[in-house]
């Protein structure tokens, strides 16, 4: 089975399960942050992210609501765009945590547009919501794992903090974004107040995710995570596969990257299928079907042992560690077998 509808589904590495035996021997804490192998991994993506502090959470979905929480009263709303994680797949948690909503802004890829960010960061009255925080995404999942320029998010940041509101970087995917911008995930961490991203997806963590920032809103989080809910103990065992998927993941994301574009140019060169090389920028890519519906080309592809994911109009596969050279060809096969077989039938009912 090749597995392509999300790196999440990658499983961990064996240093990781060796790791986790590990940290099963080493007693944990009574306390929420006691745990001396939650404190390293929290210590570690801190210092990666050349912020004050970190805090290890279940999810990265969590990271951004306590992100939200922290800054946004009921009745209040933060800045993003129409295809925002936290505005398509968070189950409008903002809303209902925290009473606040999303200002929807035009955005290119997940890029926000500066000039219709200004005029929603201008002056406001008593009959507007005020904004209390604006959420970038850097990569943009919705878009095929897009990355936002540093200059771009650099121009966002000094634009909001000009008018008081602070910036929070869902950053799920951020070393995927820094290593396509060839730059180290703390130049992007530098463009917002705080940062949450995944330890289960390219990083190949079990599960995981982390929110870093100041250590006064870092200390705010820790309740809020035990107001949602994610207050785990014992978290050593997860932890331990946190640290290593950070000491030993991120250089490698550029394989990933790479499997991706032969996906995208095998695909490129096939009939039945629509896809945009320049626009697989990490390990995303998107392919629409000229012909076949999005669910009927999976379920094809499935019964073939390729698994990807009906994303709108879209199909979506996802690279990780166990995509290599060979699992790209064999996908590349189905697709062409799958697409050869619904042009014969066509070309039989005519």
């Amino acid at each position: 089975m090749i597995e392509l509808r999300s790196d999440f589904l990658a499983r961990p590495t064996s240093e990781m399960v060796h790791a986790m035996a590990r940290a099963a021997e080493i007693p944990g804490g009574f306390g929420m942050r006691e745990d001396p192998t939650v404190s390293r991994l929290e210590a570690l993506a801190a210092e990666i992210l050349g912020k004050q502090d970190a805090l290890f959470v279940p999810t990265c979905m969590m990271a951004n609501q306590i992100a939200l929480h922290l800054r946004c009263r009921p009745g209040e709303i933060f800045l993003t765009e129409a295809d925002a994680h936290v505005v398509t797949s968070e189950s409008a948690a903002a809303s209902a945590l925290s009473g606040a909503m999303p200002q929807l802004l035009p955005a290119a890829g997940g890029a926000l547009d500066i000039e219709a960010l200004a005029a929603a960061l201008g002056p406001v009255d008593a009959q507007r919501a005020r904004p209390t925080v604006v959420m970038q995404e850097n990569t943009h999942v919705r878009s095929g794992g897009r990355v936002i320029a540093l200059d771009h998010m650099r121009q966002v940041y000094y634009l909001a903090r000009a008018h008081g509101v602070p910036v929070h970087l869902d950053g799920a995917r951020i070393f995927n974004a820094a290593t396509a911008l060839g730059c180290p995930a703390s130049d992007l961490a530098a463009q917002a107040d705080t940062v949450s991203f995944n330890l289960n997806k390219g990083l190949c963590a079990p599960v995981g995710a982390i929110l870093a920032g100041p250590h006064e809103a870092i200390a705010e989080a820790e309740r809020v995570r035990q107001m949602f809910g994610g207050g785990w103990r014992p978290a050593g065992i997860l932890a331990a596969a946190g640290i290593v998927a950070l000491q030993t993941m991120i250089s490698r994301l550029s394989e990933d990257h790479a499997q991706a574009r032969c996906l995208v140019e095998g695909l490129a060169a096939q009939d039945g299928v629509v896809v945009d090389p320049a626009a697989t920028e990490t390990n995303i890519v998107l392919a629409r079907p000229l012909s076949m519906n999005p669910m009927t080309l999976a379920a094809a592809l499935a019964k073939r042992g390729v698994h990807v994911l009906p994303f709108g109009q879209y199909i979506r596969l996802v690279t990780h560690r166990e995509i290599n050279a060979d699992a790209v060809e064999t996908t590349l096969e189905a697709f062409r077998a799958v697409l050869a077989g619904e042009n014969h039938d066509l070309s039989a009912r005519r």
